[in-house]
């Protein structure tokens, strides 16, 4: 895995933060997330999907910001 740009929102806030995958995924894990399922996330992630998981929801960020809103 590489390390991605991420925005994340936590679930019912309207809040954003930009962060990056291997600070979500040492969060995952804590949650008890498996092995399996962060691949998938990682993976839907990298394919530009918006994946809601654990209370947050994670959109990979563009480089070139044409979307200052991804998550709503």
């Amino acid at each position: 895995m590489h390390n991605i740009a991420l925005i994340a929102a936590l679930e019912g806030t309207r809040h954003q933060v930009t962060t990056d995958w291997f600070a979500i995924m040492a969060m995952l894990k804590t949650r008890s997330m498996s092995d399996d399922a962060i691949n998938i996330v990682y993976n839907d992630l990298c394919a530009g999907l918006r994946v809601t998981t654990r209370g947050l929801t994670l959109a990979k960020a563009m480089s070139n910001d044409l979307d200052k809103k991804i998550i709503k």
